[in-house]
């Protein structure tokens, strides 16, 4: 990520230095003063020695190294079943864990606030940057719809524990990946507008109902982070791989984070 940054940081210098007329290869060395307009801009692309046009033609793209992947063989789904089943209940106890110690922290936080304070955070930003973040996830599960099919676990995963149905998925015309995609797309679309819209005061819903529906949704499809994990399993896209494991960890936590805040609007609220 840090080469990324900085790549793009270089690419922008790029462009301030040699479109905004500060560049130090300008002919004649007389500097340009700096202009916004078209017209200028292309008198300076044209202003350009050959030497500097074939550097600028011939400058390579920056391709950030690949994230490496781990070796099939340590993944907890090269394990037998019995093993990856615990595996998958032991991290879903490990998450339900790490929520419960997060919403103590933010109960802490609110005790040793002034009054008022964390619930004025709570209530005029939880509900709008939290439904905002759900309503564009759930836009993304049918503008990138194949990214996430690709993190939906097969039936039979993990030993055959995954057995989840995909009620009327062939009347539709959908795939099982398909199926759970779809509809959890329109879950946390319609979730998060809904939560929006309550925080606001557009909609006559408490907003604990919203909250507890989303919170309730994070915890189903914690299998697909769970899967990702297992797996290794990429959403490819162009969408960069989550580095093993400790990208793994760091969205874990996340994940934590958001059941404790869905926590507290559904029941603190």
């Amino acid at each position: 990520m840090f080469m990324s940054i900085r790549a793009a940081c270089i690419y922008a210098c790029l462009i301030y230095h040699g479109v905004a007329g500060f560049s130090p290869s300008c002919r004649r060395g007389r500097a340009l003063l700096p202009r916004t307009t078209s017209a200028s801009v292309s008198f300076r692309l044209q202003s350009m020695l050959p030497d500097d046009q074939d550097k600028f033609n011939n400058m390579p793209n920056y391709m950030p190294p690949p994230i490496p992947r781990p070796d099939p063989s340590i993944l907890i789904a090269a394990r037998d079943g019995s093993t990856q089943q615990n595996a998958v209940f032991a991290i879903t106890a490990a998450i339900a864990l790490g929520t419960c110690i997060i919403v103590s922290l933010l109960n802490g936080l609110e005790n040793v606030l002034p009054d008022g304070w964390f619930a004025a955070w709570r209530d005029y930003t939880w509900p709008a940057g939290l439904g905002l973040i759900f309503m564009a996830a759930g836009v993304s599960h049918f503008t990138v719809a194949d990214a996430f099919c690709r993190i939906v676990p097969p039936r039979g995963t993990w030993g055959g524990l995954w057995q989840v149905p995909a009620p009327l998925a062939e009347e539709l015309g959908l795939t099982y990946a398909e199926y759970h995609t779809y509809w959890t797309g329109i879950a946390e679309l319609l979730g998060g507008l809904l939560l929006v819209g309550s925080g606001f005061g557009i909609f006559d819903v408490d907003v604990r109902i919203p909250a507890g529906f989303l919170g309730l949704l994070v915890f189903v499809i914690t299998p697909a982070n769970i899967y990702m994990y297992t797996h290794d399993a990429e959403m490819g896209n162009g969408i960069p791989p989550i580095p093993y494991p400790n990208g793994h960890y760091g969205r874990a936590v996340a994940q934590m984070v958001l059941l404790a805040f869905f926590w507290k609007l559904t029941f603190h609220y």
